[in-house]
């Protein structure tokens, strides 16, 4: 039997999320298909060179190796393997939809297990860049003392096996990771509310010129962290939640909505959190000026060492 015969027996993918007819793809399937390989191919270059920059940039120039960048860097190795794995993986599902191929409900099922991991482990990583900041600010002996980098690393490592046990458990259990997914999401935002009101009070010791100049220049550079912090945060939430929202609505009524709409909906969502993995890096060479300057060097290394 050969390939077209195979295909033309297959009714529906088996996977319960996108069980569709793939032997008859609606339009609006194609288009967004099409969107997803195109979107995808595009970025993915980016953002595994712009990630791979950050992780360098924080290891080799001084200026940089600091504690907030090295939980920045923790955030970009979940970045990075967006770019080097789920990426192309989404590449791959939305061609074999094209083509047909009984393969896409294996690689589709792969997808959706790895950009949950990947979304979960953004999140947990999303926490840990905030009660650094928050540390950093209200206790800044705590933070000099206890908050090392090997303990930031440390911190980032169980925050990916917290997101593998989570997706595990999160089938049988689904409303207890809905618990605490929420309580994490209420985590960085307390943190970042507690560390803006620091940061207020800060400014006005400044403005009236009740700290010394060399406190002057640290309360800054702690203010313009937290400031990146929460930017990210906000990027994050902004790509995630509305994707979030969506496959849990697509999760609640996946019986009475049509398999197309439900591919076209859920691969046009996804395509945010994916490319938010290419947006933080972008922040962080737009708000500190050493990552511009890092990139830069790095770069223009790389072409004279391939030139040479």
């Amino acid at each position: 039997m050969n390939h077209t015969a195979f295909n033309s027996t297959v009714s529906s993918c088996g996977n319960s999320l996108y069980s569709i007819n793939l032997a008859n793809i609606s339009p609006d399937v194609r288009a967004v298909s099409i969107v997803r390989i195109v979107g995808n191919t595009l970025t993915c270059p980016l953002t595994t060179v712009l990630n791979i920059l950050v992780m360098v940039a924080v290891k080799t120039k001084r200026q940089l190796r600091t504690k907030s960048n090295t939980a920045l860097t923790c955030l970009s190795t979940t970045d990075l393997i967006v770019g080097l794995f789920l990426q192309p993986i989404h590449i791959f599902s939305a061609s074999s939809l094209l083509r047909g191929d009984i393969m896409f409900c294996t690689i589709t099922d792969i997808s959706a297990i790895t950009t949950s991991i990947c979304s979960l482990a953004s999140l947990h990583h999303i926490v840990l860049m905030s009660a650094e900041r928050y540390v950093a600010i209200k206790h800044p002996f705590t933070h000099e003392t206890q908050v090392t980098e090997v303990r930031i690393i440390m911190a980032s490592a169980l925050a990916w096996a917290a997101a593998i046990i989570l997706y595990i458990i999160g089938h049988p259990y689904t409303v207890i990771v809905i618990v605490c997914e929420t309580l994490l999401i209420i985590l960085p935002v307390y943190f970042n509310v507690s560390v803006y009101k620091e940061v207020l009070r800060n400014q006005k010791q400044i403005a009236a010129n009740q700290v010394s100049l060399e406190a002057k220049e640290r309360l800054l550079k702690k203010r313009k962290a937290f400031y990146t912090t929460t930017i990210v945060l906000l990027v994050i939430l902004l790509c995630y939640v509305p994707s979030s929202i969506c496959s849990a609505i697509m999760v609640s009524f996946k019986e009475k909505i049509p398999s197309n709409v439900m591919v076209t909906t859920l691969f046009t969502s996804t395509l945010f959190p994916i490319l938010n993995s290419l947006f933080n890096p972008l922040i962080y060479a737009f708000r500190i000026r050493y990552f511009r300057v890092a990139f830069i060097q790095l770069l223009a290394r790389k072409k004279n060492y391939f030139t040479s």
